[in-house]
């Protein structure tokens, strides 16, 4: 019997936890997958943002996920700032202006929530400004449009901005102008702590199909899913293996020890178990911004039930 076509659009197929899949190295159980890059392709399933999934679950779209999570980060360290804005520490940024890509952006939803909720920053005395239309006055935090083709980084090195958000390091941050700065100058180390105090390892994206493509295909939700836990593997043994062929980190290997060594031997987990407490941040921060329509979601019921329920990590 021919296999069934999946078409999978990727956002980032050489992630390298998407890579084992996206390049065949591990296949899926009784489909063919079709890769898709095109953002606005027509696909099955998809690796979707997580801010804008929880805004689409809001209003009940025709999606079902598997607990698939390829794409997670920590993201105290995208909180950029300019060096003469006077900001020292996260309160600071009350009374400042501060870049978004979009509020929906996922990135900008846990950096806020960890502003928010662990720093005590009140969203609300920031003047928020954005390149991106978005929701008017959610949760009564005004957002100002930028003009169309802002850039966020050039505004910032100008002191048109006194921070920035955002998913991707600012290229001036990359090549160290001294006008811009990471906020947290030894980010890893609050990154941690941050881990330690709370237990959240933000998830960025899920991996979601359309109900309609379920319905035809039922066993697709947990064919992917395995499929995925053995692409997170493969992704892993090639960082501890530390092969020079793929790699030019000379202990990545040391480093992986490291992050096992603070978040547990499984800290990539494709389960909803093992995922509770960061999905339920999740949710309170996009309440909290005003992203899901005053409404606190339930996680459980954006997960297929068989793949949900499946065993393992």
């Amino acid at each position: 019997m021919a296999n069934t076509k999946l078409r999978f659009r990727f956002r980032e197929p050489t992630v390298d936890t998407n890579q084992p899949l996206s390049d065949g190295t591990v296949k899926i159980e009784g489909y063919d997958l079709e890769v898709l890059t095109d953002p606005r392709a027509d696909c099955d399933v998809w690796d979707a943002g997580f801010g804008e999934l929880v805004q689409a679950y809001a209003k009940d779209a025709p999606y079902v996920s598997i607990p698939a999570f390829p794409n997670r980060k920590f993201r105290l360290s995208y909180i950029f700032i300019n060096t003469s804005a006077g900001i020292k520490e996260p309160k600071d940024l009350e009374g400042k202006r501060v870049g978004i890509m979009g509020w929906g952006n996922t990135a900008g939803v846990w950096a806020r929530g960890a502003l928010q909720n662990y720093y005590e920053v009140d969203l609300h005395k920031i003047r928020w400004l954005t390149t991106l239309p978005g929701p008017s006055d959610p949760a009564g935090i005004h957002i100002d449009d930028l003009p169309k083709g802002s850039n966020l980084d050039a505004l910032l090195v100008s002191g048109e901005l006194d921070a920035v958000i955002q998913p991707d390091v600012l290229d001036s941050v990359a090549r160290r102008d001294p006008r811009t700065r990471r906020l947290f100058t030894d980010w890893k180390t609050e990154e941690q702590t941050y881990y330690k105090q709370t237990g959240v390892f933000p998830i960025s994206h899920s991996v979601t199909f359309r109900q309609e493509y379920v319905a035809q295909h039922p066993d697709a939700p947990v064919a992917l899913l395995k499929a995925y836990r053995q692409a997170r593997d493969v992704a892993f043994d090639m960082v501890e293996g530390g092969n020079p062929h793929t790699l030019v980190i000379s202990w990545a290997s040391a480093a992986m020890a490291e992050q096992r060594a603070l978040m547990g031997e499984n800290y990539w987990p494709y389960n909803v178990a093992d995922n509770a407490r960061v999905l339920e941040a999740l949710t309170q921060f996009a309440l909290q911004q005003g992203l899901t329509q005053g409404k606190k979601l339930n996680y459980e019921t954006f997960f297929h039930p068989e793949a949900a329920a499946l065993p393992g990590f």
